[in-house]
């Protein structure tokens, strides 16, 4: 068995949702988690490039010890964290390059380990052997900084992640392309940001979530610019129907397709881009993926009365949709679907229509198992929320089934 460690994004909830969806497909479970990050043990190699995948992981880790806490983290860190352990992951000669990053531990165990590895990089050069240590102003290397170092390909980062009563030890073996993500954000032809993309990691864990297999028929009755079928088609989805009810997002959609298509042209997904209103697809689809209307944008002073009855209004919207679509998905397919939540000060509107669904012949699914919901303070594991501080509607995840 391997054991990969998974430092988690801003939404720890999700990347850990979407690290349990995903993880049945290695032959893994995940075993460990926190916050900061989830210890999948799995019996088969992760795909390559596995974290382009992940929307919700900013680093993977290859675990290669355990060490035990019996006293203390600085007692273990001094016993443990020696110049002859760093140097066995080097070859005998050349130069030496790394960084260190701790998890899930205190502010003091950040600064202990900065502190003994700047020890041990003076130890080496006393030794008469180049060395390079770098840091950064935080006391956690940040995924940028990791990559522009170049401690993939001819350093190493170890990571230090305390759980329980040992600290986990691995070395970072990939971090998130930002750069790629920030093309697939911004770098389309029809970015419309005034229209409230979805982001493309939100899109991928979404998709993940859902257990989207290359071979189902992914169906996004609300498709917008096309944020959840370029993602998709990005993980190798043979064939999506995509829809609208209005010209301009069908149109944002088919010219961001086509600019997708271009970059990466060993792409051979079939997309199908239509006009059509959400109460009437006939799709016979596996699973639905979607960001629908959330709402007319709101100014920050909309009263409670007038956000209940916008909520009243798009559940009657999503109701009429659900109805629709239990005609002509397929038995067992899933929906994974977004819902507004509106901020009226310390108040919030939700839409109120899950008994209805319900009634329809959808069964609710939890997107978190029941221990990684408790470790993480979840008390709702069916609803996961994503959202900006800032933000005046927040982006609640829902997952259902056809029962």
């Amino acid at each position: 068995m391997e054991e990969t460690l998974f430092i988690l994004g801003r939404e720890p909830e999700f990347s850990v949702a979407e690290l349990e969806a995903r993880a049945p497909l290695w032959s893994g479970e995940v075993m460990a988690l926190s916050e900061a990050g989830a210890v999948v043990r799995h019996e088969q190699p992760l795909p390559e490039r596995i974290l382009n995948r992940l929307g919700g992981s900013i680093k993977q880790v290859q675990v290669v010890e355990h060490w035990p806490v019996p006293e203390s983290v600085s007692k273990t860190l001094h016993e443990q964290l020696t110049k002859e352990w760093i140097e066995r992951h080097f070859p005998e000669t050349g130069r030496v390059e790394f960084g260190v990053s701790f998890y899930n531990g205190t502010s003091n165990d950040r600064a202990l380990i900065q502190k003994i590895a700047l020890r041990l990089k003076k130890e080496i050069v006393a030794a008469d052997r180049p060395v390079r240590f770098v840091t950064s102003q935080d006391q956690q290397l940040s995924a940028v900084t990791v990559q522009r170092n170049g401690l993939i390909k001819k350093g190493k980062e170890f990571v230090f992640f305390k759980n329980d009563s040992e600290i986990i030890v691995g070395a970072t073996h990939a971090v998130q392309d930002y750069q790629l993500y920030g093309l697939r954000d911004f770098g389309r032809p029809a970015a419309n940001a005034k229209s409230g993309m979805i982001p493309p990691k939100l899109a991928q864990m979404m998709l993940n979530i859902a257990q989207v297999k290359p071979d189902d028929l992914l169906l996004d009755p609300f498709c917008g610019s096309g944020t959840i079928v370029q993602e998709a088609a990005l993980m190798g989805v043979k064939k999506i129907v995509a829809s609208d009810l209005e010209s301009r997002p069908v149109k944002e959609t088919q010219e961001n397709i086509k600019w997708l298509f271009s970059e990466f042209p060993e792409l051979s997904t079939d997309v199908e881009i239509t006009m059509r209103d959400a109460r009437q697809v006939t799709t016979k689809a596996d699973v639905i993926v979607t960001e629908p209307y959330l709402g007319k944008p709101l100014r920050g002073h909309e009263p409670h009365d007038w956000l209940a009855s916008q909520a009243k209004e798009i559940g009657t919207l999503y109701f009429q949709s659900f109805t629709q679509w239990k005609k002509h998905l397929k038995p067992g397919a899933r929906v994974v679907m977004i819902w507004p939540e509106f901020l009226a000060g310390e108040e919030s509107v939700t839409i109120d229509i899950e008994q209805a669904i319900l009634n329809l012949g959808f069964e609710k699914l939890p997107m978190l198992s029941e221990a990684s919901a408790v470790k993480l303070h979840i008390t709702t594991p069916n609803v996961l929320t994503y959202a900006r501080d800032d933000a005046r509607v927040r982006r609640q995840v829902r997952m259902w089934r056809v029962a």
